[in-house]
């Protein structure tokens, strides 16, 4: 006879606080926080990564973004600007068929499988030994001359403290730097976020050449019946078929917690619309579609960080290298402030812009680096940086520096010799084998317009 468990009596334990130590602590597990928690553990670095998430990956995962872009150069062959990390993910992705080149803004994207993403990150983090910390909720961080000493984080299973010798903050909203207590940069108007949705049952060869104006007309001309506030963004098959993915809406981004979840339900009723939409007007493709996926609330941009140095708009159209330059991409400023549509400025083949590491460092706090999207810069600047490709970039820049801190600071970093650590991702120049059969796309984005 099968033996049943019995019971026995549990009670919280007064004051139970589970301690968790380590060289580097990194918030956030996105595309900057992977990669410098990937790298730091590949520099001898004992490496904890943090994320409010139950799960690693950040919006590469949660928010289904299914696209990496800024990772090469522009033109119409070009080569990619990031590496390190990267390379291992990229050749696993490519090599299961879960990654392909799209031709896209004058320089190509990859299209990825979002599970594929996430098992590849979660089997790199167990697999070469990083302690990952999810479903913790940062609630304050204890500072000591001028240095984070200790995080005090929330869990459902109780309360965690974090003890590191440095910091990469990449938490996309420049939380280390928000407790601390510091001033942090916002922009004066809103700056929309996105949720993403895939859609299956989707007749791809049928769509899949069809120019994106095509949708777009659609949206501008009917969208109002469905919902609609956004008329453009991107639909594309994706590398499993009959799936397109679908990037294609606008909310609010709110920074509490109440209207974040209001604003992720209005973006799915814009996906239902969508879906509504595009049975009525192309019922030959999407007459059988269903939505396969809603993704977590994207979002672009919030607070950002008060730096030693700052990207501004200026120097990136004209893409001036600054001395302390760690960082390069050439893609464009994608600035969402319009709800219905979407500001591109396209550089041409022979641009590059830069990420200078005074721009990552926190004024106030000796061993914090940012990471992503809450770097200083001006807005519009940080709309052609926060993408994926340089994100991973800063990742590795972040890992770098906190390798040669020591006891020192983040301010007085030697400048040459951490160029020296991050030098391919400065100037080197390869083509990838997988992008010799890119997708093409069929209408203006192509080239940019």
């Amino acid at each position: 006879m099968a033996q049943h468990p019995g019971m026995i009596t549990v009670r919280r334990p007064a004051g139970a606080v589970r301690s968790l130590e380590a060289d580097l602590c990194v918030v956030g597990s996105g595309a900057a926080g992977l990669s410098a928690a990937l790298e730091a553990r590949a520099l001898g670095q004992r490496v904890i990564v943090v994320d409010a998430s139950p799960q690693l990956g950040g919006q590469a995962v949660g928010s289904a973004i299914g696209t990496i872009c800024g990772l090469y150069a522009n033109g119409e062959g070009p080569h990619r600007v990031t590496y390190g990390v990267m390379d291992e993910m990229l050749a696993a992705l490519t090599a299961n068929g879960d990654a392909a080149a799209r031709r896209a803004r004058n320089t190509l994207i990859l299209d990825y499988s979002i599970n594929a993403w996430m098992r590849w990150a979660e089997d790199a983090v167990a697999d070469r030994g990083v302690t990952p910390l999810t479903g913790a909720v940062l609630r304050e961080v204890m500072v000591e001359d001028g240095r984070i000493r200790v995080l005090h984080l929330t869990t459902r299973w109780g309360d965690y403290e974090v003890r590191a010798n440095a910091f990469v903050d990449a938490s996309g909203d420049a939380v280390l730097s928000w407790l601390a207590g510091l001033d942090l940069n916002q922009a004066d108007q809103d700056i929309y976020g996105t949720i993403m949705a895939v859609f299956e049952d989707v007749d791809t060869d049928l769509c899949g050449s069809w120019p994106r104006d095509t949708f777009h007309e659609a949206m501008r001309r009917r969208g109002g019946e469905f919902g609609l506030v956004r008329h453009d963004g991107f639909i594309f098959p994706v590398a499993r078929g009959g799936r397109v993915l679908l990037n294609m809406t606008h909310i609010e981004t709110p920074q509490e917690a109440v209207g974040l979840a209001l604003s992720g339900i209005a973006g799915r009723r814009q996906i239902d619309g969508l879906l509504a939409l595009f049975r009525d007007e192309f019922p030959d493709a999407f007459g059988k579609a269903r939505v396969a996926l809603y993704g977590q609330p994207g979002i672009r941009q919030t607070r950002t960080i008060r730096g030693q140095g700052r990207i501004r708009v200026d120097d990136v159209r004209r893409g001036r290298q600054p001395d302390d330059a760690v960082v390069r991409c050439s893609w464009p400023i994608e600035l969402h402030t319009e709800m219905a549509d979407t500001h591109w400025e396209v550089f041409d083949a022979d641009h590059m812009h830069y990420v200078p590491f005074g721009a990552m460092v926190p004024q106030g706090l000796d061993n914090v680096v940012t990471a992503g999207r809450c770097i200083d810069a001006e807005p519009a600047a940080l709309a052609s940086v926060r993408v994926m490709g340089p994100c991973f970039a800063m990742g590795r820049a972040a890992a770098a520096a906190a390798a040669r801190l020591g006891g020192g600071s983040f301010h007085q970093i030697d400048i040459a010799g951490l160029q020296r650590d991050v030098a391919d991702n400065l100037s080197r120049a390869d083509h990838d084998p997988w992008t010799r059969a890119f997708v093409a796309e069929s209408g203006r984005e192509a080239d940019g317009a």
